[in-house]
């Protein structure tokens, strides 16, 4: 009996040395684990708030980017009546205005990397980034343009006043038609281009603002969760992720509220186009 209490105790000591180095190694796991996800929780948190505020900085430049070229456009359609208005035979145009300072659009350049566990915000991260850049590079572009036209304008009246005939008609109704060509392209940028680039940002914006609530994981996980529902494994989920139907069913979602921020928007760019033009 005193050598089976033995053998219980020396069984107890072996492991007891032998579950203390391995629930050390477990907690340390665990606690690991612990800080690992905490501090993921609050880079993410931290992601979601920069692409708040760089958003905001981001469609407020391009607003008043749009309403500095749409009055740009204004002045020129007025200064194209000008020259259509003269009737002097003799006389060329050298009118001009000039092309408005227009700073760069904010942008984020860290934000398309942003791990945000969304693969609709991941998206459309991509294509704002690449939106802001292209509009920036547009931008420059115009006034470039601008000025070559105005340039090869007065290259034309020189060449017209060497020559023994010279016909001021022609050259005001040439320099006319290729404002109102200018002014027409502008048109159709602000049109086409930059109105999709502010319905995308609009966009990041809703959804951003629902995933920084409280419920932002319930949201999340209730229209791209993988779990128990939409699809069947892993696969099957990055397959949709990369299809654009994906984005076009969250786009659904929250177009009502997409529609009325640019709504509220386009109300207070009417507000800076007024105090624009009264300056």
């Amino acid at each position: 009996m005193e050598a089976f209490i033995q053998f219980l105790d020396s069984w107890q000591t072996l492991v007891g040395a032998a579950l203390g180095p391995f629930l050390a190694v477990v907690l340390s796991a665990l606690g690991f684990w612990i800080k690992s996800v905490i501090e993921n929780k609050k880079e993410r948190k931290e992601f979601l708030r920069r692409i708040k505020v760089g958003i905001t900085r981001s469609l407020d430049d391009t607003y008043k980017t749009r309403q500095k070229l749409l009055f740009f456009v204004s002045r020129l359609r007025n200064l194209v009546a000008e020259i259509r208005a003269v009737t002097d035979p003799r006389q060329f145009s050298l009118e001009s205005i000039n092309y408005p300072t227009i700073r760069e659009i904010y942008r984020d350049i860290e934000a398309p990397n942003f791990k945000v566990k969304s693969y609709y915000l991941h998206n459309k991260l991509l294509w704002a980034d690449a939106g802001i850049k292209e509009t920036n590079e547009t931008v420059v572009s115009l006034k470039n343009d601008f000025a070559e036209l105005q340039r090869k304008n007065e290259l034309h009246i020189i060449l017209m006043r060497q020559n023994a005939n010279p016909n001021p008609a022609q050259q005001r109704i040439e320099f006319s038609t290729n404002l109102e060509l200018f002014a027409n392209a502008i048109d159709d940028f602000i049109a086409r281009f930059m109105k999709q680039g502010v319905e995308i940002m609009t966009q990041i914006k809703i959804y951003n603002d629902h995933l920084r609530r409280k419920r932002g994981y319930w949201f999340l996980w209730k229209h791209e969760g993988t779990k128990f529902k939409y699809f069947r494994n892993k696969a099957e989920q990055k397959k949709f992720a990369r299809n654009l139907d994906s984005l076009e069913r969250i786009d659904k979602v929250i177009q009502s509220e997409v529609e009325t921020a640019i709504k509220e928007a386009e109300e207070r760019a009417k507000n800076l186009s007024q105090d624009m033009e009264s300056s």
